[in-house]
């Protein structure tokens, strides 16, 4: 989570945990967070950079619903449609096992989640640092 997350705001709250849930993570932390564990385990942090925030392209947009391209053709409001009812479908006919339409569900429930963190700027999966464990001395 960027610096940008409050955590006493029920909105970055919702989309917070369907992030966690739909893509199988613990408790996310905020970026300063990480950095401050890194100097507690004694690393030296040589490099860190939020790289979203210079991006060109928001890196959501391939997630993002509304975002018509041929090649994320799924991703869409109509593909994601289609692969519902398909799921749906094939799970009623038995070709996908039963929890296939759940499943499908909180992936969906993820992604939208992943939208709303990035255009409110307090997600990015694109934290970067480079750290490094100081030799320790002879003695």
């Amino acid at each position: 989570m960027t610096d940008s997350f409050d955590p006493n705001n029920q909105e970055h709250q919702k989309i917070k945990a369907e992030i966690e849930i739909g893509d199988g993570l613990p408790d996310i932390r905020l970026t300063r967070q990480c950095l401050e564990a890194l100097e507690q385990a004694g690393f030296e942090v040589i490099w860190e950079k939020d790289l979203a925030v210079d991006s060109p392209v928001p890196w959501y947009l391939p997630l993002d619903k509304n975002h018509f391209s041929l090649s994320s053709f799924r991703l869409t409001a109509i593909g994601r449609f289609v692969t519902k009812n398909m799921v749906k479908a094939l799970e009623f006919v038995g070709l996908a096992p039963r929890g296939s339409q759940r499943v499908q569900d909180f992936l969906e429930k993820a992604a939208e989640g992943l939208v709303e963190g990035g255009r409110k700027e307090i997600f990015t999966p694109m934290y970067f640092f480079l750290a490094r464990k100081p030799l320790a001395e002879s003695q």
